[in-house]
């Protein structure tokens, strides 16, 4: 039995999977991305300073990962920084990894609440989950407040959000001031305080900690009962309860043996501090342990994509922009996605890689809080749909440390200059960071003064990629092989997608309007 579902919902952008269904588990599928907008294309020709403010164009959701790397990849041509970004001035250094962190601070709770949280929510699975109920859930309801009030505290340093406009060529145009920073402070521990029950003076892994063993045992006896609702504790974050109670119910319905890959994963690294030591490390997990990473290492296919066959490369930075020749109903292909490849080899990308990497550089408390991968998931280590999401939520409470203290150290910096001159220069440039869905890479040409030739590999790419000439799976289609299915319930499928977290509008870069969606079982 074939079962086409597209589109696929509570993502960002348009996505569809083609699943060969048979005894009632998935035994084939084709991850089918179904747009192609040509970002890349648009710059070519332009003023490298055009780069950033189009680009960032290229998603309404991760819009500050975007303009960040297409600055990096444009100073980094000029030589005045890193592919990290880092060789600024401090204030510019630090006050970009402020927008970056509060970014994901508010990105990753939206997608528990908003777009996974229905997976599992009493309004339709009968789990208990009542404040995940779509728009009438408390949780829900709270989880909005928050992210409105993390998005004036964006507007604070960045202009306006979507699509902030103080990062520029050369560092940031707002002088850093002691009163923003306060607001910012006093706008972070609020959410801190919803969050987890603790606001400044101790940490948010401190306390989940502390109050995990509490958490765990009222979740469970309310699951038992049919409705999870919080303590009255105003020691107990109503966020950090309704993330506990989320992951149980995930554990209880079977995630840890859905959505299962080989466990090769990719993180470039990100928030490198003005010496250029990166927060997160930037490493690929081959299945056994944690190599050096090398972006020439990262070549895309296009076999199976709806481009000229021209338009991959072994190196994705010596590939021509001009080459991007749409190709729909090309023999074979089925998808607007290229294939990107680490030495020849899938990788997944997102949280999961990077709190693997940052475990094996940093230790495991941070790089699997609470032992909760190791303890419910398989292994610290494992790929499926339960690690996934646990990693997600981990790296919030690390997130908000960090940002906690980059707040308190910007303070000191009031009044400093944020913004060096530069002249656009000739040359090849890379910008590398992590946005909240996996690794983010910007690769640009200049010549003459104008940009040449352009490349983005956004982090959904290599999660949802189709085959590659050697007909290897990309991770979401090897992941999506042995999920449970059947004609009235296809939730597990959806569930597995979920835990990748995708985002399409950043994934493809001709709509047709001959293009249709259907739905067929």
């Amino acid at each position: 039995m074939e079962v086409v579902i597209d589109p696929v919902t509570r993502i960002e952008g348009h996505h569809g999977v083609r699943l060969k269904v048979e005894d009632g588990v998935v035994k084939d599928a084709h991850s089918l991305a179904t747009m192609f907008r040509g970002f890349e294309r648009i710059v070519i020709g332009r003023d490298p300073k055009d780069a950033p403010i189009l680009l960032q164009r290229i998603c309404g959701v991760c819009h500050n990962d975007h303009r960040l790397a297409s600055l990096f990849a444009i100073e980094n041509a000029a030589k005045l920084t890193n592919e990290w970004g880092a060789g600024l001035p401090e204030p510019a250094v630090l006050l970009r990894n402020a927008i970056a962190a509060l970014q994901f601070v508010f990105d990753h709770p939206v997608w528990a609440y908003a777009l996974t949280g229905p997976d599992y929510c009493d309004a339709i699975h009968k789990t208990g989950l009542v404040r995940f109920d779509p728009i009438v859930g408390r949780g829900v309801k709270e989880a909005v407040l928050a992210q409105k009030r993390l998005h004036q505290a964006m507007t604070y340093i960045g202009g306006k959000v979507p699509h902030i406009m103080t990062p520029i060529p050369g560092g940031v145009s707002l002088e850093i001031d002691a009163n923003i920073i306060s607001k910012l402070i006093s706008i972070v521990l609020d959410v801190k305080k919803w969050a987890l029950g603790v606001g400044l003076g101790k940490t948010a892994l401190e306390h989940a900690r502390d109050v995990a063993g509490y958490v765990i045992d009222d979740v469970s006896k309310k699951l038992e009962k049919g409705v999870v609702e919080p303590p009255n504790d105003p020691e107990v974050g109503k966020g950090l309860y309704d993330l506990v109670s989320l992951i149980l119910v995930m554990a209880n319905l079977g995630l840890k043996d859905m959505g299962e890959r080989t466990p090769t994963m990719l993180a470039y690294g990100f928030l490198a501090d003005p010496n250029g030591e990166l927060f997160f490390p930037s490493g690929f997990f081959n299945g056994k342990e944690l190599e050096k990473f090398d972006y020439r290492n990262i070549g895309e296919d296009v076999k199976y994509s709806y481009y000229d066959d021209e338009a991959g490369g072994s190196y994705v930075g010596e590939e021509d922009t001009r080459k991007l020749i749409p190709k729909y109903g090309k023999a074979g292909a089925y998808t607007w996605a290229k294939a990107p490849r680490y030495k020849g080899m899938p990788a997944e990308v997102g949280p999961l890689a990077r709190m693997v990497a940052k475990g094996y550089r940093d230790g495991w408390e941070v790089g699997d809080p609470l032992d909760l991968r190791k303890n419910l998931a398989g292994g610290r280590t494992a790929s499926n749909a339960l690690a996934r999401n646990i990693a997600r939520i981990q790296e919030e409470l690390v997130l908000i440390d960090y940002l906690e203290n980059l707040l308190l150290e910007l303070k000191d910096y009031a009044g400093k200059k944020a913004y060096v001159k530069y002249e656009i220069n000739d040359g090849d440039g890379v910008g590398l960071r992590e946005a909240p869905r996996g690794a983010l890479g910007h690769w640009v040409k200049i010549r003459g003064g104008k940009i040449e030739n352009y490349q983005v590999i956004a982090p959904t790419t290599w999660n949802v990629s189709p085959r590659d000439s050697k007909d290897q799976m990309g991770p979401l289609e090897e992941a999506l092989i042995g999920t449970p299915i059947s004609e009235s319930d296809q939730w597990n499928v959806i569930r597995v997608i979920h835990s990748f977290d995708l985002c399409l509008a950043c994934t493809v870069h001709v709509y047709s309007e001959k293009s249709s969606w259907t739905i067929k079982i």
